[in-house]
């Protein structure tokens, strides 16, 4: 029997493939065998691709509706709520004065959330953050304390949850290959007046 080829991408799928693949269980992706910290670091940096790209479109003067083209909308969020979805993070894109990550988390501890108890939970043991179930997946809307740049050469805005896990992460890292941290100008702003009075 010839084996028939079926244009996929870059490569031939072929009927072996198909055979395979419809003994697959109801709803299986490829991306489904990887551990659960790949397939998230995965969707969270391409949400953040988009975010970058609102960000960059803003500063230069573009329209938030051409910005909010970006924004993956989750599949919970109803088609009438979808364009409201879709603004709202691209206006928190373009604001500078906000983090910039790609997801809520803690606001004490940062990206330290897990699901437990029908809610995102802080996993730090003394810590009762939460966030609701809509809202993690949503652009990070707290103020900007500091600026962090990655040895990539890729920089980042990052609120003062975030930046404790940053630098959780970063720990071990050998000192000429580490993240560096530079205060906000409100951050100093802030220092300095809580110097002043007290």
């Amino acid at each position: 029997m010839a084996e028939y080829g079926y244009y996929c991408g870059d490569r031939r799928y072929r009927d072996a493939d198909v055979r395979r693949d419809a003994v697959m269980p109801a709803g299986f992706a490829p991306e489904e065998a990887l551990p659960l910290v790949f397939r998230r670091a995965e969707r969270l940096r391409g949400r953040e691709v988009g975010y970058q790209l609102a960000e960059t479109l803003l500063v230069h003067g573009a329209p938030v509706s051409t910005a909010a083209a970006l924004m993956e909308v989750p599949y919970y969020v109803r088609e009438q709520r979808r364009q409201a979805w879709r603004e709202r993070e691209a206006r928190l894109c373009g604001d500078v004065r906000k983090c910039s990550m790609p997801v809520q988390g803690c606001r004490i501890h940062g990206d330290t959330l897990a699901w437990r108890k029908g809610a995102w939970r802080c996993t730090v043991p003394t810590c009762r953050g939460q966030r609701a179930v809509n809202d993690q997946r949503r652009h990070c809307a707290e103020p900007a304390t500091a600026l962090i740049d990655y040895p990539s050469g890729h920089h980042r805005r990052v609120c003062a949850g975030h930046l404790a896990s940053e630098q959780a992460v970063w720990a071990d890292a050998p000192a000429d290959a580490t993240i560096r941290v530079t205060p906000s100008l409100l951050t100093i702003l802030r220092r300095a007046q809580a110097a002043e009075r007290g």
